[in-house]
């Protein structure tokens, strides 16, 4: 859906209805200012006349005085307004990013494989503001100066109506000059995001790869890529901004010669007392007010096409898909743990499938290992299981139980994942381990630690459990991070695990404890481990070898070593070799 002015208000409604109350007020303050800017130059040019003609100075006084409390009261009035502006700018704000960031958590995992990391933070963090100047500046500001520039002209044409047709020829011109604009305008502005978004997601991917990059020598080519897209970007913003000041200019021109026509025919009037001093004084002050409306007016509606396409980057986000589509509402009950997989198919983007007719049975208790080239679909294998990705054919049972009719949380409850990129944020061990279950005791954490093979290194930190390990995990090497992910598993206590291989970026003596820490959290579970590595194959009571979508081979792993071909020349393992 293209969002346009009145669709994107549509939009936007439901944040303005959370602060409706604040909103009102807000729109009421500068509705009063309004109402006192156009009362001063009223005010004023009765002052006047009063001294030039009438000489009364009592009139004047009064005048005067009411000329000054409207002033203090405008000081007040502003102070308020600007009170309920950093309320909504906080507020308003919040409810746009939170809805955002909810979405992004339950954003459908396909999806977010093809998004483009800078752009959602842009759009969480840039454009939410945005939406705030729209309402702001698009549209209250917009109305209130419509009302403004109304009441001017009818003023205007009770004091002189010749007067007033010069007035009013300005805003057909304006509003003619700004719709040839705006959609320019608009144009540059979708390319500018575009651009910019794809620009932060990759400063993202320098600051992960910096380490990369200085091993490969690529500085060069991320800096001359970095400028390539600071150029680009200056280019647009010239672009956009030339052609704004363009639109600004041109619509000055006209008014101006409008300006001057009414300037001529007032002082006319005036040297041949068809005008008062006092009026002359309000026409001019008039006309310059309401040409600040006019530019105000064809100003914002420029601005707000800009912004419009901030609104469509949010709008498209939170109608991206998500798992809300994901039908199931059953609960997952694994009792025994047998895993069914029947004539499964799946492919991305309507590709071709990368599991094709895939059929497997795992009985309960029992550790099978899946081994295949890369991009052969062990891993989209693992997050089928735990709901990432729904079956295109086919289906997943685990005791009978089918799990597209099973809700993603009860899937996910019951089902434990080890990935390689262990998930460690910024904070201690035991807010990173209580991510299994948040109702863990120290006790229930240090058992598990204890299991996993992590607690001896916890012991010695000064800290121990509290100890804040940094973004990332930059205080663990890659054994330690896999421990802790392990530890979780132990906390959680699920009733099938899956390893994703979870050991292939560690050296040998790191595998062999990460090893030790499995043979006690797969007991009694039943589990699937993903490896490249012949090792953790060995763990395992049974392994399938998995080959264009396709189990085409199975067997323990010591009769896989001396039978199977395949097998062999994925591990690379001589004829005759032993696995241990």
């Amino acid at each position: 859906m293209k969002l346009n002015y009145f669709s994107a208000i549509g939009f936007l409604k439901k944040y303005i209805s959370r602060h409706k109350k604040n909103f009102i007020m807000f729109y009421f303050g500068w509705f009063f200012d309004m109402i006192l800017s156009f009362s001063m130059p009223v005010l004023f040019g009765i002052m006047i006349d009063e001294i030039i003609y009438f000489q009364n100075i009592t009139t004047f006084l009064r005048v005067s005085l009411v000329f000054v409390i409207m002033s203090l009261f405008s000081c007040v009035l502003y102070f308020l307004i600007y009170a309920q502006h950093h309320y909504l700018m906080n507020m308003y704000t919040l409810d746009i990013k939170k809805d955002i960031f909810d979405h992004l958590l339950k954003c459908d995992a396909q999806y977010m494989s093809d998004a483009n990391s800078g752009d959602i933070i842009s759009t969480l963090q840039h454009y939410s503001v945005e939406c705030m100047h729209f309402v702001i500046r698009n549209i209250i500001h917009f109305i209130n100066e419509i009302i403004n520039a109304v009441i001017v002209t009818a003023y205007i044409y009770i004091i002189s109506w010749p007067i007033g047709i010069f007035v009013t020829a300005a805003v057909p011109v304006s509003l003619y000059l700004n719709t040839k604009f705006s959609n320019k305008i608009r144009k540059y502005a979708d390319q500018q995001r575009e651009i910019y978004g794809k620009y932060i997601g990759r400063v993202f991917e320098v600051f992960s790869g910096i380490r990369d990059i200085r091993m490969l020598g690529g500085q060069q080519k991320a800096s001359r890529n970095f400028v390539n897209d600071q150029k680009y970007l200056f280019k647009i913003n010239v672009k956009t901004g030339i052609l704004s000041l363009l639109s600004k200019n041109v619509i000055g021109l006209a008014s101006l010669l409008i300006r001057l026509s009414i300037f001529v025919l007032a002082g006319y009037w005036t040297l041949n007392g068809n005008m008062t001093i006092g009026v002359l004084t309000i026409v001019i002050a008039f006309y310059s007010l309401l040409n600040s409306n006019v530019e105000w007016i064809a100003g914002s509606y420029l601005d707000a096409q800009n912004r419009i396409s901030y609104i469509q980057r949010i709008h498209d986000f939170l109608n991206s898909p998500a798992e809300d589509r994901w039908k199931g509402e059953n609960d997952l009950v694994i009792t025994r743990g047998k895993i069914e997989i029947m004539d499964l198919c799946f492919s991305y983007n309507k590709g071709s499938y990368i599991l094709n007719n895939l059929s497997l049975e795992i009985e309960p208790g029992e550790r099978l290992a899946i081994a295949g080239h890369s991009g052969c679909g062990k891993s989209t294998l693992a997050y089928m299981m735990i709901g990432f990705y729904s079956p295109q054919q086919g289906s997943i049972k685990i005791d009978g139980q089918n799990l597209s009719d099973c809700s993603l949380k009860t899937i996910r409850d019951s089902i434990g994942l080890i990935q390689q990129d262990v998930l460690i944020f910024d904070g201690t061990i035991k807010e990173n381990l209580l991510l299994g279950n948040r109702r863990a005791s120290i006790q229930d954490m240090t058992a598990a630690c204890q299991k996993a093979g992590i607690w001896d290194f916890i012991e010695e930190l000064p800290d121990k459990l509290n100890t804040v390990i940094g973004t990332k995990g930059a205080g663990l090497s890659g054994g330690q991070k896999q421990r802790i992910a392990i530890a979780r598993i132990y906390l959680k206590n699920p009733k099938v695990i899956i390893f994703d291989e979870a050991t292939s970026s560690v050296d040998n003596e790191t595998e062999e404890a990460i090893h030790e820490a499995w043979r006690s959290v797969l007991q009694e579970r039943t589990s699937i481990v993903i490896a490249h590595r012949q090792s953790a194959v060995m763990l395992c009571d049974r392994v399938a070898l998995l080959e264009e979508g396709k189990i085409i081979e199975t067997d323990t792993p010591s009769g896989m070593i001396k039978r199977s071909v395949r097998f062999n020349n994925l591990f690379a393992i001589k004829q005759g070799e032993k696995g241990v």
